[in-house]
């Protein structure tokens, strides 16, 4: 089996050409880690009759560039082999949307290890139960979701991202901008963006902390000369 590395968009994965396959079998071969093999992958897919083989080394998290040329070189009739269906996605409501793409474009599946086909009738009548099954489990996690939330309100707790600014975060920017550092060496220092910085200044009143200590001496010291003289 000839191999050959292309690189689109600054990333890497192979294409290996099987001379003897049958010319509609597309393989996708996948693991998510560098030092993982794609051996034992390659030789199931290439014993599957796949005439090529797009081959990856990444995570299913973030973009796949070898499943997108797959994609994107993909013919009406075609087969795409994969040795397991979790090589194409890594839930089933993104294993089901992958499947659905490749028969609405006229192309078929095929999971090896699992015995699965869509060019079958049982192939076919398997898919809208995937369907389904990934649809319950989406309402599953939303319920649990939303359980979770409303147990966290009765706590007195809320849900969702933490806030970025805090009191002691715009009293920080207030004083690193007295200091004369800029809006981006600030968000690095507080570890907070730039965005953020701004809307902290612009909201409350720019006066160091120091400036503030002395107006506050100021005021204590003209009380007390107030008391001394009513005294």
């Amino acid at each position: 089996m000839k191999a050959a590395t292309v690189r689109p968009n600054g990333k890497l994965f192979e294409v290996h050409r099987n001379k003897g396959g049958h010319p509609q079998i597309v393989g996708y071969a996948r693991v998510s880690t560098r030092d993982q093999s794609l051996a034992s992958q390659l030789a199931q897919l290439r014993g599957a009759g796949a005439c090529r083989v797009i081959s990856e080394k990444c995570s299913s998290v973030g973009p796949r560039p070898g499943w997108a040329a797959l994609m994107g070189e993909l013919r009406k009739g075609d087969t795409v082999a994969v040795v397991r269906l979790d090589r194409i996605g890594r839930h089933l409501g993104e294993v089901v949307g992958c499947i659905n793409e490749i028969t609405a474009f006229g192309g078929y599946v095929r999971s090896i290890m699992q015995n699965i086909d869509t060019r079958s009738p049982q192939g076919r009548m398997m898919v809208p139960l995937w369907a389904a099954l990934a649809e319950t489990e989406r309402a599953i996690l939303i319920e649990r979701t939303r359980a979770g939330l409303e147990a966290a309100r009765e706590l007195g707790r809320v849900g969702g991202r933490p806030p970025k600014r805090s009191p002691a975060k715009d009293n920080l920017c207030r004083h690193l901008r007295a200091q004369g550092f800029s809006h981006n060496q600030i968000a690095k220092a507080v570890g907070v963006g730039a965005t953020t910085v701004r809307r902290a200044l612009s909201d409350v009143q720019t006066t160091s902390p120091r400036q503030m200590r002395l107006d506050v001496d100021a005021a204590a010291a003209t009380a007390a000369e107030a008391e001394t003289g009513a005294a």
